[in-house]
């Protein structure tokens, strides 16, 4: 008995010794690449948008990111499945996805405005321990020793770096927490439709969702006043504005970025195994705190260093005993239901 991938990848299962396929087409130095290029760009987008976060409205961006972002988005999915068409599947599943993957990514948006961008993406690279948290009871996954261990360690990070009850907690940490837990949420469904979907019809319901989610949002937040000096609450209440000749630029490279990153992501996924480009994703990390220093002149201080320590080594552990499960057919990896960066 063989368990066949949603892109055509066979592993064997206990139940018998059938050897696992060789995907011809695999190119892993070329995935690797893929997936450092894009983990290039992303900070550089989390730059503009924290520099844009005390004019525009959060919402504002998000649509604007989207429209700027579909053509090249469109493209690529077309040149991807050129010989096969779109899969969408369950339409409630594609829906919630996209539901979830907004929050998170309208909350990290949020957290920015106040916080590092150290700080943020070391708190938000939890997602793959509260993928593993919610696999057990969303997925039906045994989730043994190893693992759990893991989450420990992860979550013992996360606290020491959020630092709840303490003088210097900050709320805006809760909103980097939250986007992990929206996008942890997004990645369960992203399994589930992994047999009846495909990349591209996820991606493209994903950034149609965000512009019409981004639009609704502004139509209702920009009519409620708020008094509060929060940048992440002012963030989200601000009215949208037509923008500055010196901001459109910013605002349509954020877009580019964002096509470009998702093509980047799903070329290097398409190319080499999640188990193997996965691990590459950290390489986020060390632009967000050198782009942090250079542009806004923050450094993460000591408990952050710790607490990004504890929460990369418990994803690479989770991802390394993932990758160790599949190579003894017990589980399968969907080449889109692991990591962090899947569609930012």
């Amino acid at each position: 008995m063989s368990v066949t991938h949603h892109d055509g990848t066979r592993l064997s299962s206990p139940d018998g010794p059938e050897p696992v396929s060789v995907d011809h087409h695999s190119r892993p130095a070329a995935g690797i690449a893929f997936l450092v290029l894009a983990t290039t760009l992303f900070p550089i987008q989390d730059v503009i948008i924290k520099s844009l976060s005390d004019a525009y409205a959060v919402h504002q961006i998000v649509v604007m990111r989207g429209v700027f972002a579909l053509p090249i988005v469109a493209l690529a999915v077309r040149w991807e499945n050129r010989s096969s068409q779109l899969r969408i599947g369950p339409i409630g599943l594609q829906l919630g996805r996209a539901a979830a993957a907004f929050t998170s990514y309208l909350v990290y948006y949020m957290a920015l405005a106040t916080i590092g961008l150290a700080q943020t993406s070391a708190i938000t690279f939890s997602t793959p321990i509260f993928v593993t948290i919610f696999a057990p009871f969303f997925l039906g996954e045994k989730i043994g020793w190893p693992r759990w261990l893991a989450v420990s360690i992860g979550l013992a990070g996360v606290l020491i770096i959020v630092r709840p009850g303490s003088a210097v907690f900050e709320p805006a940490m809760v909103l980097a927490l939250l986007a992990a837990i929206s996008y942890a949420t997004s990645i369960i469904l992203t399994r589930k439709l992994g047999p009846h979907s495909n990349g591209g019809s996820m991606t493209l319901v994903a950034v149609l969702f965000y512009i019409v989610a981004g639009l609704v949002l502004g139509l209702v937040f920009s009519q409620i006043e708020s008094s509060s000096a929060h940048p992440s609450v002012a963030f989200l209440f601000r009215d949208w504005m037509w923008p500055g000749n010196e901001d459109w630029l910013p605002l349509i490279g954020i877009g580019l970025i964002s096509g470009i990153g998702f093509f980047a992501l799903s070329q290097a996924y398409r190319l080499a195994e999640a188990s193997l480009v996965t691990p590459f994703e950290y390489t986020y990390l060390p632009w967000a705190v050198l782009w942090g220093w250079v542009f806004f002149g923050a450094l993460p201080d000591m408990a952050t260093w710790i607490g990004l320590v504890l929460i990369v080594g418990a994803g690479l552990m989770i991802v390394a005993r993932e990758a160790q499960l599949a190579r003894r057919g017990r589980r399968r990896i969907l080449r889109r239901g692991l990591g962090v960066l899947r569609q930012r």
